[in-house]
């Protein structure tokens, strides 16, 4: 695979400058007590040695840093072993190591989303961790909701640093000329329509409501538009025995609610939908003060902090997402960044050293205050500069009100489907009867219909 090489043995023993990071965590709220924590640290193994590759996608250098302070770390208490850094070629990352996977030139540890781990783990291309993590103090500080996102089977297969979770995001200004109140919590999916409704005599400028679908919106449309809606009805994508439900009352609800937003009460203009980057697009429509209302993830907040501090913090409200039935608001959840070791590797005890130490409390905390996600760690989660600012706090309270969906080979197949079904009803081509129809058809025929099942409305 192509990357940037750059390598550490025991000569390398500096820890890495603190600048720049402060300085952004004073930008982003605060936070600069994170200055209190030292390098890295790793204990001196016994026979541990060998060379070990460690990837990760170029151009993060939030965890370039972290990944050079746990590389010092252990090269300078074990003197004799070499770490490399590869770099991979920005893009679809996860893809490309999958091909570097099956052709035998990954990395011996690498870090991507947490959404490859059926595609590694099925055919075998990913080392299951259970045998370090059971002898590892640090296991004890990932919560039984974190457990479970990594199993697939009875084993776990990665070791993540970040959940992600979802807000309601919505502008405090826009509301106020609407006559609605800025400190916001919709009880109902119907509360949220009628406040985009609200929103509509505003006029043209403004767009109450962005709402993802279509295959434009990429894993946005899933995670971000069809998902909560599906969870909001009381639906799940899959029965207590693991066959995916291809026809339901909630499945057609939340599609039915596509047809309301788009169809009915034009809240969503299709150009949510058809735009050739609608995450981008609308992501920047709400910082801009021209978007009322988007449902996405916890990251977004700090990028839209770190543009504008100001107007984020007094006009951008974030709220947990409604149920319909009463039951207490909820956000979607998933497992983010996740390090994995290669199946391949001849020095797996250096390449489990690697995930260890940088899987330290300090990187959770460094990291997931720097990018906001909630850390795997509860300890992590627990320190004080997650109280520093409101939005950290809220992020880290969600933690508990996570619907996180067991990882599922499956998953990723899925995604057009999904994409189709909503992009029908948006445009107004189907119903969304006709489009749960459509829907049932073709995850059956990806899946077979043995692993299929309906739940036909009472």
């Amino acid at each position: 695979m192509d990357g940037k090489h750059c390598s550490y043995g025991s000569n390398h023993g500096s820890s890495l400058p603190r600048r720049t990071l402060i300085r952004m965590i004073a930008s982003a709220g605060g936070l600069a007590g994170l200055a209190r924590f030292g390098g890295l640290r790793s204990a001196r193994a016994q026979a541990l040695s060998g060379k070990i590759t460690v990837g990760y996608e170029g151009g993060n250098q939030l965890i370039a840093d972290v990944v050079k302070q746990a590389i010092d770390a252990i090269t300078s208490a074990n003197p004799g072993v070499e770490i490399e850094v590869q770099e991979g070629a920005a893009g679809n990352y996860a893809t490309q190591l999958f091909l570097s996977l099956s052709s035998g030139d990954a990395p011996d540890v690498f870090l991507t989303t947490g959404l490859a781990m059926g595609d590694f783990a099925t055919p075998g291309l990913i080392e299951p961790l259970d045998a370090y993590l059971e002898s590892w103090d640090g296991w004890q500080q990932y919560p039984d909701n974190v457990r479970a996102g990594i199993m697939i089977g009875d084993k776990s297969w990665a070791l993540p640093y970040a959940i992600d979770t979802h807000f309601i995001y919505y502008r405090k200004d826009l509301f106020d000329q609407a006559g609605s109140t800025p400190d916001w919590q919709p009880s109902t999916p119907d509360e949220i329509l009628s406040t985009a409704r609200a929103l509509l005599g505003l006029g043209s400028d403004v767009i109450p409501y962005g709402l993802y679908a279509g295959a434009n919106g990429g894993n946005s449309t899933v995670v971000r538009g069809f998902l909560p809606l599906l969870y909001a009805y009381g639906g799940a994508l899959t029965d207590e025995s693991g066959k995916w439900i291809i026809e339901s009352c909630p499945i057609q609800q939340a599609l039915a609610y596509y047809e309301t937003a788009y169809q009915v009460d034009k809240t969503v203009p299709q150009e949510a939908m058809t735009s050739s980057n609608p995450t981008g697009t609308l992501r920047s429509a709400l910082a801009a003060g021209e978007l009322g209302i988007l449902y996405d993830g916890c990251w977004v907040y700090g990028g839209w902090l770190r543009d504008d501090p100001d107007v984020t913090n007094e006009q951008i409200g974030f709220t947990l997402h409604p149920t319909a039935d009463g039951r207490p608001p909820f956000a979607v959840g998933a497992v983010g960044n996740t390090w994995y070791m290669n199946a391949k590797s001849a020095s797996k005890p250096l390449a489990w050293e690697v995930i260890k130490t940088i899987n330290s409390r300090e990187a959770h905390v460094q990291l997931n205050t720097m990018d906001p996600h909630i850390p795997a760690r509860s300890d992590a989660a627990a320190d004080p500069a997650f109280q520093a600012t409101p939005f950290l706090a809220a992020m880290v309270d969600s933690m508990s009100s996570l619907v996180i969906a067991p990882p599922n080979p499956a998953f990723r197949q899925l995604i057009g489907v999904i994409q189709s079904a909503t992009g029908i009803v948006a445009t107004g081509e189907s119903t969304p009867a006709e489009a749960m129809t459509r829907y049932g058809e073709e995850m059956t025929r990806i899946l077979g219909e043995e692993n299929v099942v309906k739940q036909p409305c009472p």
